[in-house]
């Protein structure tokens, strides 16, 4: 069994910005003392996000963190290295998880923060993001149940995890038609809002849908009564919220 801890590059638009673009991963297996530093390979969806960059200096500087890092001759600390990275880049807070020896943890979690760069038929499904949460939960030594969550008629409302008062649900909303999941935000909304005395409820969604405006529809029913985040800023939530 490796333990790593890896942690994600965004590039903002402004140092002050909230939107960002995630554009690289840089791993850290701690039993073995490899790096990786992975990054983006399709630069138009990079020009489309800010259209006034240099792209050419953003490859520069991507390659120079993966040869700093892959070569790095020292035992690396990843903590130390990320805590420097600011204003447009910034990398994320790091995360661990232990995994098989066997296992190509360094494209299996590409998957996940450099997806774009992937055809649709290479991305992973929701049921695989669905597995990735459950075993962030369980490498930080958290509790969680997959059983129903009593309702307050005596009913049961399918979640998929339960970290002490928080439920967790999963959306994918990938090639599906967003009109009709209207309605089912709609329950769901009305169901964050009948436990809201009891648990809190937290929606993580995650999409190749970019710029929709029944999208943000979705989200704005969803954000009514519960925390709606995609799936990266949700582990960290869940982390903060319930390590």
């Amino acid at each position: 069994m490796y333990h790593i801890e890896y942690a994600a590059l965004n590039y903002y638009h402004s140092p002050i910005s909230d939107e960002c673009l995630c554009i690289g991963v840089l791993f850290n297996n701690i039993t073995t003392g490899q790096c990786d530093f992975k990054y983006i390979s399709n630069f138009r969806r990079f020009h489309s996000f800010d259209d006034e960059a240099d792209i050419n200096f953003v490859k520069l500087y991507l390659r120079g963190i993966q040869e700093e890092t892959e070569n790095y001759k020292q035992k690396f600390d990843l903590a130390s290295y990320v805590k420097v990275y600011a204003n447009e880049f910034r990398f994320s807070s790091i995360r661990t998880l232990a995994v098989n020896e066997n296992e190509n943890y360094v494209e299996d979690l590409s998957k996940i923060y450099l997806k774009y760069d992937l055809a649709k038929s290479q991305r992973l499904n929701g049921n695989e993001e669905k597995k990735l949460i459950r075993r962030v939960l369980e490498s930080n030594n958290l509790e969680y149940s997959t059983q129903k969550v009593d309702g307050p008629y005596s009913d049961e409302i399918s979640f998929d995890y339960q970290v002490k008062d928080l439920c967790i649900k999963m959306f994918s909303f990938k090639g599906k038609n967003l009109k009709r999941v209207i309605g089912n935000a709609r329950q769901w909304s009305f169901v964050a809002d009948e436990l809201g005395a009891q648990k809190k409820v937290l929606f993580i969604y995650d999409s190749d849908y970019e710029d929709t405006s029944n999208l943000n529809i979705i989200i704005k029913i969803l954000s009514k009564n519960a925390k709606v985040m995609k799936l990266d800023d949700g582990m960290d939530y869940i982390l903060k919220q319930c390590s």
